[in-house]
């Protein structure tokens, strides 16, 4: 990726990476003692899984935490989705695109959809797997010794209804204070091998295809995990 170029999810280039996945079990992060997580977001569908990410990804969380100053803590608000909830996000994100640019047609309005909700697929209908379908992206975020989250010049949970301007990781019209919490986050995250999706700033991923075209690996180690439920856990397929 070219210094500075900021790259949608759905760039061809990012659909392009080839998938290898490595098998890696998920894992529910309620097993960590390090991290902490918060309550179902989105809609009640997301329950059963959004506490689930890769082995590998719980592992360099328990990490990233212990670079954090005493008193805070990472705090995951959602890992491992569904993808028909990602589906649903991502429809929901598309009608407020159209509600918002009544005059703009249809690609416009899914283009900018897909900018903060990845579809499954391409308007054109090409395959797209989503990041927190692999289960190698959190939207995460940091709190203080109370639970409270840090200020970040929004609300998280606020992403589908805020300008998505201010969903951006680096956005010049928050306060200092907030600036330098999400950059915390972004140095905290990426130290651990993450890599942070621009325009959100709780939105970091390892193993995924983003991952590896951000970083120039030769294959993603982690793809879509369907509700397939072998020997009783969720597998990769």
């Amino acid at each position: 990726m070219a210094s500075g170029e900021l790259v949608e999810m759905s760039d061809p280039r990012v659909r392009g990476v080839h998938i290898a996945d490595c098998g890696e079990p998920l894992v529910d992060a309620a097993s960590s003692g390090l991290i902490t997580y918060g309550p179902p977001p989105e809609s009640p569908e997301t329950a059963p899984f959004y506490r689930l990410l890769r082995e590998g990804v719980v592992a360099r969380l328990e990490k990233a935490q212990q670079r954090l100053p005493p008193g805070l803590q990472l705090r995951l608000y959602e890992g491992y989705r569904n993808p028909k909830i990602q589906q649903m996000l991502f429809d929901g994100q598309l009608r407020r695109m159209k509600k918002e640019n009544p005059s703009r047609d249809t690609s416009w309005c899914y283009a900018q959809a897909a900018k903060l909700a990845s579809p499954l697929r391409t308007l054109e209908g090409v395959r797209i797997v989503p990041p927190h379908s692999t289960g190698g992206a959190v939207d995460i975020e940091i709190v203080n010794s109370d639970g409270i989250p840090l200020d970040f010049g929004m609300e998280l949970s606020d992403w589908d209804v805020v300008p998505p301007d201010l969903c951006a990781t680096r956005f010049d019209e928050i306060t200092d204070a907030a600036a330098n919490n999400r950059q915390l986050l972004v140095e905290t995250l990426v130290a651990e091998g993450f890599v942070n999706y621009p325009r959100e700033w709780w939105h970091f991923s390892y193993g995924d295809q983003y991952w590896a075209f951000s970083t120039a690996s030769a294959q993603a180690l982690y793809g879509t995990v369907q509700e397939s439920i072998i020997d009783g856990g969720i597998v990769p397929t």
